[in-house]
């Protein structure tokens, strides 16, 4: 929908400031500068549509009341509102932007899914299952081997679905059992490969990969990804979503890729069979979070770990 020109010239603006990075050390990454526009551009048509000619007319009882209306789930309106600052932030005084006069409302941290060692063990089985249960030499067999891959990577090595795509060839080192990931904010660090996920992308690269590679997809770009769709192409986050989704509905459960990296960081924090963990910092190390705080959000399901350590380690503990 085409906004009046006030709005589409200042939503024009904030999409060339913010790929001028706005100030940042780092530019945004495509995805966020337009996420950025797309939520400002929700807010400026429910404005538009109630008379508000143009951004500097806006208030802050205006925002309220369009965040209100749009319904967007308290997490949203505070990425919204992060948004909304960044755009209005030009058109107002030093601290007059009302976006800024705004209370964030309360972040709900909603629990974080819950997937067990053996939950995990059996979806890998099932993904295993499915290529021998492929034809030979068939495309089949070839998305098999991949899913089975993919499974392997996202729980073995915690990564994110965007990761998991962005992989390529040479960010692979077998001889150290490493990937290299670009992970947000393009932000790099090396994970460790489980010998399942080792075994799984060497039986992708030598027999499953090379029969999607002919197909008449392939690019320059998909060309390096190690990850290819039916086609060829480089596979995107909504297929890996629906592999995932599809082997977990499978199995009785639902959720997509994050559940897998949900799991990689409890199964870690818990140790094989509830004991020997790896520390926090391992595993926000694992994981790529910048704040620790993250990373803790995964201790609130290891309670029966933390109740074996308090029986083990307090002098009344038992």
């Amino acid at each position: 929908m085409q906004l009046p020109g006030p709005w589409e010239d200042s939503l024009r603006e904030l999409d060339d400031r913010l790929s001028r990075q706005a100030g940042r050390s780092k530019a945004l990454a495509p995805a966020s500068r337009e996420g950025y526009v797309r939520d400002c551009r929700r807010v400026a048509t429910w404005l538009s549509e109630r008379g508000v000619a143009r951004p500097t007319d806006i208030t802050p009882s205006m925002l309220e009341a369009a965040l209100r209306d749009i319904g967007w789930a308290p997490s949203t309106q505070r990425r919204a509102l992060t948004s909304l600052r960044e755009w209005l932030y030009p058109y107002f005084e030093r601290g007059r932007c009302p976006a800024a006069l705004i209370d964030a409302p309360r972040a709900e941290r909603a629990p974080v899914p819950r997937l067990s060692q053996d939950d995990a063990a059996a979806l890998a089985a099932h993904a295993a299952a499915l290529v021998d249960d492929a034809p030979p030499r068939s495309t089949a067999r070839a998305l098999a081997i991949r899913d089975l891959a993919l499974i392997e990577v996202l729980y073995g090595s915690g990564l994110r679905r965007q990761e998991a795509c962005d992989l390529v060839l040479s960010s692979l080192d077998f001889e150290h059992e490493t990937l290299s990931v670009v992970g947000k904010g393009g932000y790099s660090r090396t994970v460790p490969m489980t010998e399942p996920c080792v075994d799984a992308l060497r039986t992708w690269l030598d027999e499953g990969r090379p029969t999607l590679a002919a197909m008449s997809g392939l690019t320059a770009a998909s060309r390096a990804r190690v990850f290819l769709s039916r086609t060829g192409a480089a596979l995107d986050g909504g297929s890996v979503y629906r592999v995932v989704h599809r082997m977990l509905t499978a199995l009785g459960r639902t959720g997509g890729p994050h559940l897998l990296r949900h799991a990689a960081a409890t199964h870690l924090l818990e140790g094989p069979g509830g004991s020997g963990g790896a520390h926090l910092r391992v595993v926000q190390e694992f994981l790529g979070h910048a704040s620790l705080a993250t990373t803790e959000r995964y201790t609130g399901v290891t309670t029966k770990a933390m109740q074996k350590a308090l029986r083990d380690a307090h002098p009344r503990g038992s």
